[in-house]
């Protein structure tokens, strides 16, 4: 039963702490605003968090949880590869703007850029493996046939690179993902790998 409590109060914590960092940004969050926002002592968060960063890191997490399943459940709702693509293209970088804290990431609006890096880092390798899922399917459902199951990684990581280089190219220029650029990159690289 404690371990249940324990949880609650973590996920309160965070949905609190996801509300100031939207809205202030990290940098202007404090440990006593999110203790504030709680209606909990700032003991209790060291309790559960050693850090504001640590905080952070945990509505991280959590945003990344729920984009995921968003994502996952409309592409999944999809039976060809291409409309698998050009869903999870428009899906996952539409929420990307939603999470405001992971578009911070993704333009490297954080304390430290090395947080910011640690947290791209770890968005790409998700993002890299799901795209050589979708591709692997494709290739078992004979809807793939340009390349070989050796090449899925080498793809993977091209239009994982296409993608995220999009995006944050977007972002630093004006703030705002540019579809039609994304859709692009589909377009240039699906047709090769659909042969």
């Amino acid at each position: 039963m404690v371990i249940l409590k324990d949880e609650l109060v973590k996920e309160e914590i965070l949905k609190q702490a996801q509300g100031l960092f939207k809205q202030f940004g990290i940098k202007k969050t404090t440990m006593d605003d999110i203790a504030t926002a709680c209606g909990k002592a700032k003991s209790t968060l060291y309790h559960y968090f050693k850090s504001k960063e640590e905080v952070f890191d945990g509505v991280v997490y959590m945003e990344l949880n729920n984009l995921r399943e968003i994502v996952k459940q409309k592409v999944e709702e999809k039976t060809t590869l291409r409309d698998k693509f050009d869903t999870y293209v428009l899906e996952f970088y539409k929420e990307i703007i939603n999470k405001v804290n992971l578009y911070r990431i993704m333009k490297h609006e954080l304390i430290h850029e090395s947080l910011a890096q640690a947290h791209f880092d770890n968005i790409t390798k998700y993002e890299i493996s799901y795209i050589s899922k979708l591709l692997m399917e494709g290739l078992d459902n004979n809807e793939l046939t340009g390349i070989e199951r050796k090449e899925i990684p080498f793809f993977s990581e091209i239009m994982s690179a296409a993608y995220f280089g999009i995006v944050r190219y977007s972002l630093e220029s004006d703030g705002s993902i540019d579809m039609e650029k994304l859709q692009k990159v589909s377009d240039v690289f699906l047709p090769r790998l659909l042969v």
